[in-house]
């Protein structure tokens, strides 16, 4: 991905709300336009957008697994993330014995926040540790934290944490954590409750696969208490770890070897995907997904899901981007480029980008966020959508809508006819230099 600063002035305005522009040349001037709702741009297709795309869920960058926290350079990840033209949330997997680790990088990380560092790292994330099933995440990431050790957590809030992908059924008889559950432990209605008004939403997923309708209710209870406690405006107080992926489901939801891809267009036939709807959601895809997808068409609470092809088939994307629109959808990758996440080794099987850990698990994927925008745009979506999905809803959630546009150092995208992206900045927030 390039970068590029531009020096000639040219009559392209920014757009306070960050919505797309096109731009052409004439009278060799660059003019802007604006992108109609639905999608129409110029003959060339080319446009501007005064925003980056965002790896809203993303365990590693380059020679970084950003759970290896011995030696994560924040520094050095978001140079790489200025450098590849994109807005980073690191989502880290936490060991018990590195919480007080943890929260010390966690000031470090709002000390150079508040002198204007690491501008292209919009905060952090956990995924758990309070997980009913853990799938492919590392083991020594799930364990369930005392009322003490959440109150430590929950301080990372004002700090730049901002969601921990916790289960509601953590605690339930057939949760993987049940046995470590004792007295001095919290319920999951104070821990909701103790992390939003701390600023931190809690990301549902990893859910145990024994009462999907118990979990659907707790799901329905976790939002409530997050709705009443929530300081957020602009933003919803729940969103959610990856749809489909590590819950209990009614369908086939990806094909990802060779033999699998043989019988993929008959299993999906047979899911009925084409008669899905929000009335019978539930039914056909699960009463936990269905659950989550039901809030998100509400605004109740914001969706991540893959769009890489690999965890989520792109045909079952499109549908619940149909279901849902794009508001409250993330587009999200799990990437991490190294074959190690947080001690755990990880091979791929040649058959799909994914990464598998030792046990045959998908633990991540090496995708970046501009190849699934172009799995975006394969799938029928025009760039206003692609857009939203990849950047302002994130940006939304992240809370930091406001604060980008009033950055003296203005980060813009420029999508050429042939959809490839580079980015560029420029110092007048009034105007773009071409």
């Amino acid at each position: 991905m390039s970068k590029t600063t531009f020096n000639s002035p040219s009559l392209l305005q920014v757009d306070a709300t960050m919505h797309l522009a096109n731009i052409e040349l004439e009278n060799n001037h660059w003019k802007r336009y604006e992108i109609l709702e639905k999608g129409q741009y110029n003959k060339s297709g080319s446009y501007l957008v005064s925003s980056l795309p965002v790896e809203f869920h993303c365990h590693g960058i380059g020679d970084y697994d950003f759970s290896n926290l011995d030696e994560l350079d924040l520094d050095k990840v978001n140079m790489l993330a200025e450098e590849e033209g994109i807005y980073c949330v690191p989502s880290i997997f936490l060991p018990h014995h590195q919480l007080d680790l943890f929260h010390m990088m966690m000031n470090d990380f709002a000390l150079k926040k508040s002198s204007g560092q690491l501008s292209n790292i919009l905060g952090i994330s956990l995924e758990g540790p309070l997980l009913a099933s853990f799938a492919g995440t590392p083991a020594k990431g799930n364990w369930a934290p005392t009322k003490q050790e959440w109150t430590k957590i929950a301080s990372c809030g004002e700090l730049g944490l901002i969601y921990t992908v916790l289960s509601p059924d953590a605690m339930t008889d057939n949760s993987y954590l049940k046995e470590q559950i004792t007295k001095d432990h919290p319920t999951i209605e104070w821990i909701v409750e103790t992390l939003v008004k701390n600023g931190i939403k809690p990301a549902l997923g990893h859910f145990q696969k024994n009462d999907p309708f118990y979990t659907s209710e707790l799901i329905k209870k976790v939002i409530k208490i997050a709705q009443e406690a929530t300081p957020f405006i602009d933003s919803t107080p729940v969103i959610t770890d990856h749809l489909f992926n590590d819950m209990p489901l009614n369908f086939k939801h990806t094909w990802r070897t060779t033999e699998e891809k043989k019988v993929r267009l008959q299993e999906l036939y047979n899911s009925e995907i084409q008669s899905w709807s929000l009335d019978n959601i539930c039914e056909k895809v699960g009463q936990v997904p269905g659950t989550l997808i039901k809030a998100a068409a509400t605004g109740d609470i914001t969706i991540c899901m893959n769009f890489d092809s690999e965890h989520v088939d792109l045909e079952v994307v499109r549908k619940v981007v149909e279901l849902i629109g794009t508001s409250n959808i993330i587009a999200m990758t799990d990437r991490i480029d190294t074959d190690v996440m947080c001690g755990q080794e990880l091979k791929k099987n040649g058959e799909n980008n994914l990464w598998y850990q030792g046990k045959g698990y998908v633990a991540a994927v090496s995708y970046t966020i501009d190849r699934l925008m172009h799995n975006i745009r394969s799938i029928g979506f025009n760039e206003s959508d692609i857009w939203k999905l990849t950047s302002f809803t994130p940006l939304r959630e992240a809370h930091h809508s406001n604060q980008l546009k009033s950055r003296e150092i203005v980060p813009f995208s420029f999508v050429d006819e042939t959809k490839t992206r580079t980015h560029l900045t420029t110092t007048n927030p009034e105007s773009i230099l071409v």
